[in-house]
């Protein structure tokens, strides 16, 4: 569907079936040419499919190489792996085994791959090898190679008397010397892999941030590098592991400085760091005072983050300090909160302070006009709110006569006063169709008889 596989499989309403991987297997070592169709059929010999998917890359749409194929029962599952396990699909053996969750794989506590990086550029395979063979049977050992980028260059410190440049102007890249063009080198890291889960252990912590000797190291380059050995990781594991910890991270900071950390803003764009920390201290033991700048010019932004050693003297500093005077303008003082927090507070008190809810109408008392907004001013009570009109007022509604200019016909203000159904008011002029000197209760329309 427009250039896109789509993939139909049963609806389970119960999701105890599909977390619970009875008859989910995984299929590995795929052709790139297999899409979820051609996997559906060579599955589908050996029971129901619940469902059946090829994995692919989001963004190039090409497959994985892996997928899933989910039975019905298990007795299927394990019959399309005694049958498929082993079998060559478009030339490729491919490896059929039970669906296992990440936490459940065993290889997660006995990894043998190693991961080493800040390689001096000199080594090579064989060199890798010989490092790392003391720490027992090595199955490949291989240094990555490829054509490096060029590095951005360093800003170089102003000499003395000088003044620092605004700016730093990137450095071109050295041109590459005459049969060097193009050429592969050593790119810095590599990959040991260990026969045993022990011998990747011992070389990890034997050799992690150990220093080397560097082969004729440039111009202001140390004459050692110290290397980094870890167990090697899948980019989406390690983003995941890495996640986890700086989330980890993040709370501790956040409940460590939970109620000591005070937010101020209002600031003279001339206060500084030590301005503010001096303006604090007499409340207590200060751990740290930051105004807060633009990236670009280092101009203040008028608010600043104080940071006090307890609650009870961030407590005392707010009591204190909000309203305060510095450099001519009124400081504003709150303990600090997290963007999130501040939102959701912010909107309950929106919502508390909103004076009612559009379209309902103001109920008012028995014998009061109701109020309700946009509600024509001759409709009001000419006493103001909450006042019953004056004896006599004529109230008009939309729709009733108008005089001049198209105002209302409000008695008392010029025009006649209503009289009783069927009788013309006093002073008024009569109706068309009626001559005048017509006596009272004259039908309208009708002429009057007169002799001639």
């Amino acid at each position: 569907i427009k250039s896109k596989p789509c993939r139909i499989m049963w609806s389970q309403r119960d999701p105890s079936l599909r977390k619970s991987g009875v008859g989910n297997i995984f299929v590995k070592n795929l052709h790139a040419s297999i899409d979820n169709k051609q996997l559906y059929d060579t599955f589908s010999l050996f029971g129901n499919i619940l469902s059946c998917k090829v994995v692919t890359d989001p963004e190039t749409g090409a497959s994985k190489g892996y997928g899933y194929v989910h039975y019905e029962t298990a007795e299927a599952a394990e019959s399309a792996i005694a049958k498929i396990d082993g079998m060559l699909i478009e030339g490729l053996e491919v490896q059929v085994i039970n669906f296992m969750r990440r936490h459940e794989r065993p290889d997660q506590a006995s990894w043998t791959n190693t991961y080493v990086k800040n390689i001096p550029l000199h080594w090579d395979d064989e060199r890798l090898t010989t490092i790392f063979a003391e720490y027992g049977e090595i199955v490949s050992a291989t240094v990555a190679k490829g054509i490096p980028k060029a590095r951005p260059a360093k800003k170089k410190p102003a000499a003395e008397g000088e003044e620092a440049p605004d700016t730093e102007e990137p450095e071109e890249p050295e041109a590459p010397k005459e049969g060097e063009e193009g050429k592969e080198s050593s790119l810095g890291y590599g990959f040991v892999s260990f026969a045993d889960h022990d011998a990747a252990v011992a070389a990890v912590e034997a050799l992690n941030l150990k220093k080397f000797p560097v082969d004729s190291p440039a111009e202001g380059e140390a004459e050692e590098q110290e290397i980094f050995v870890g167990r090697a990781q899948k980019k989406s594991e390690r983003e995941r592991e890495l996640k986890s910890k700086f989330d980890a991270i993040k709370v501790e900071r956040i409940n460590k400085f939970q109620g000591v950390n005070l937010y101020v803003k209002n600031l003279d764009d001339n206060v500084t760091d030590d301005q503010l920390r001096e303006e604090f201290s007499p409340m207590g033991t200060i751990t740290s005072a930051r105004v807060m700048k633009e990236g670009k010019d280092g101009s203040s932004r008028g608010f600043g983050f104080v940071c006090y050693s307890s609650p009870e003297e961030a407590t005392k500093a707010v009591n204190e300090m909000n309203g305060k005077i510095i450099n001519g303008k009124p400081i504003f003082v709150a303990l600090a909160q997290r963007k999130d927090v501040r939102r959701a507070q912010l909107e309950a008190q929106h919502t508390q302070m909103r004076p009612g809810m559009p379209g309902r109408v103001a109920v008012a008392p028995m014998g009061q006009v109701p109020m309700y907004p946009g509600m024509p001013y001759m409709l009001q009570s000419p006493r103001g709110p909450g006042m019953q009109p004056y004896p006599g007022m004529q109230m008009m509604m939309p729709g009733g006569p108008r005089g001049p200019r198209g105002y209302p016909m409000v008695a008392g203000r010029g025009y006649p006063m209503s009289a009783p159904y069927g009788q013309q008011p006093r002073g008024a002029m009569p109706a068309r169709g009626a001559p005048r000197g017509a006596p009272r209760g004259t039908p309208r329309g009708m002429p009057m008889n007169r002799a001639d």
